[in-house]
């Protein structure tokens, strides 16, 4: 799970997020509202797991969800609650490791975007027993699919994560978690992972 070293690489990178915040929205905007197979605006609350910038989260805030957004990293938090887009997402520090903070089945929706590929199988499995905890229909995560470049490999293994792994075991292991998986391209390199909570 998110560790001191991680906090601290994306304290320091959190600018760059900032930088990258309006490009991000626009296309999650284009992502969820075009999205048939989970139509997310027939739910009333998601919570952001690992949020970064807060892009997503604004974009859900926007489409009338009650909105709840958490991440490590407080760099990554300051970028979020500053942006107008934000004033009506509820911001938290935490992280999955030490639990999410909020009792079972508190959101219709939990997600987490580009967060799973950097666990290993031991900390994804903790990812996955936590949203499916506190959510009540939808776990999603938005994340790498198996189309790799070289950029994203090396920015990956400088991150120090388990994105090869990761786009390699992803399907079996959210199989074998929630019994149900369906997958949406977004992107050349992206999909959504959707499992319905039973």
């Amino acid at each position: 799970m998110p560790n001191k070293k991680s906090r601290k690489l994306f304290d320091r990178l959190s600018p760059f997020y900032a930088r990258l915040f309006k490009r991000q929205r626009k296309n999650y905007t284009q992502i969820f509202r075009d999205m048939d197979q989970c139509n997310i605006s027939h739910f009333s609350s998601i919570l952001d797991v690992g949020c970064g910038s807060g892009a997503m989260a604004s974009v859900m805030s926007e489409m009338g969800l009650r909105t709840f957004a958490l991440d490590h990293s407080l760099g990554m938090l300051s970028v979020a609650r500053s942006r107008h887009e934000n004033r009506t997402v509820r911001f938290c520090r935490g992280s999955v490791e030490s639990g999410l903070p909020f009792p079972e089945k508190s959101f219709d929706i939990v997600i987490a975007a580009f967060v799973a590929h950097g666990l290993d199988a031991s900390q994804r499995l903790i990812l996955y027993q936590e949203m499916r905890r506190v959510g009540k229909h939808l776990v999603i995560l938005h994340d790498y699919n198996g189309v790799k470049s070289l950029t994203t490999s090396i920015a990956e293994i400088a991150e120090g994560g388990d994105y090869f792994n990761f786009i390699r075991n992803v399907k079996p292991e959210l199989m074998n978690f929630f019994g149900n998986l369906e997958i949406v391209e977004t992107e050349k390199r992206s999909c959504c992972y959707i499992c319905n909570v039973n």
